[in-house]
């Protein structure tokens, strides 16, 4: 639902943690909105030229024929979220790799840093900004820029999680492309932590115990 104020666009904006599921190996997936789990911050911007705002918060979904839940982020401001069963593919190409880096910074150093409808929607802005300004971060210029009327605590917040380093790796992201038709619904990004490789010893050490295995399974043969 759109709610239409002065000019001002108050959309559904997402957060999102993803649980176990794994959405990337799916063709194709409906997702029927929940609700948002942490709250949600009102929060006024300018994109692309217009004064927009958005209740920005995280986005559950319930994944149809699975009895699982997801979450994930907004990354299109351009479209309204549809809040009833929405089919969506996964596209690893949604974006260009310095977006893709730049968000996986983002998810690797600060996400679990999302503990409150405050942190969840400053890290939707961060993603925002990482998502229409790319390499020139700026949450007062560019593509994507916070009004005055946003709370300085979301403001705030968003620009400490925008300061990243090299660290990545931490998550494996999942653009989810909308397929709803003949209005398109939001695109999003999902992410599950990335599987944590086994150390050189306890790797040798399971080889071992699978070749003991394989032993003894071929003399009772």
């Amino acid at each position: 639902m759109v709610l239409v104020v002065n000019m001002r666009v108050f959309g559904v904006a997402g957060l999102a943690l993803v649980g176990s599921l794994a959405v990337a190996s799916a063709s194709t997936i409906d997702l029927d909105y929940v609700g948002q789990e942490k709250g949600a911050v009102n929060t006024y911007f300018r994109f692309l030229g217009k004064n927009m705002g958005a209740s920005a918060g995280g986005f559950t979904f319930d994944v149809a024929g699975t009895g699982d839940r997801l979450l994930g982020w907004c990354v299109d401001i351009d479209h309204v979220l549809i809040q009833s069963a929405t089919p969506y593919t996964p596209n690893p190409g949604l974006f260009g790799s310095e977006v893709v880096t730049n968000l996986d910074r983002l998810f690797t150093q600060h996400y679990a840093d999302v503990v409150d409808a405050v942190s969840s929607a400053a890290f939707q802005v961060a993603i925002w900004e990482l998502v229409y300004d790319g390499g020139n971060v700026s949450l007062g210029g560019g593509a994507f820029s916070l009004r005055g009327a946003t709370p300085d605590s979301v403001e705030d917040k968003a620009a400490d999680f925008l300061v990243l380093d090299e660290r990545a790796g931490g998550y494996l992201l999942t653009f989810l492309d909308s397929q709803a038709s003949p209005v398109k619904s939001q695109n999003l990004v999902t992410a599950a932590p990335a599987p944590v490789p086994l150390p050189a010893s306890a790797a040798l050490m399971l080889a071992g115990l699978a070749a003991f295995a394989f032993a003894r399974q071929g003399r009772r043969a």
